[in-house]
């Protein structure tokens, strides 16, 4: 899959290289959640399957809408659009 940037700079993560890379990336997204740039929302539909935990952000500037998926062991996780 071909990395797509948004506005927010964000890049697809096709699985996290460990479970400290996706932590790192929690308290990022949730920085930018903090700082008023990004909105958590409501998952409407999880693709994952309700064994995985999954949250949607939504971009403000361009209201593009991202997933992400926790890792659990063996899919490695995963941070793209909608």
């Amino acid at each position: 899959m071909d990395k797509k940037i948004n506005e927010c700079n964000w890049e697809v993560i096709d699985g996290f290289s460990s479970p400290y890379e996706y932590n790192r990336f929690v308290i990022w997204i949730d920085d930018q959640v903090k700082n008023g740039t990004v909105a958590q929302i409501p998952v409407m539909e999880s693709y994952a399957g309700s064994a995985f935990e999954e949250k949607w952000f939504k971009c403000l500037s361009s209201s593009d809408i991202w997933r992400l998926v926790a890792p659990q062991a063996p899919f490695l996780g995963y941070w793209g659009p909608i």
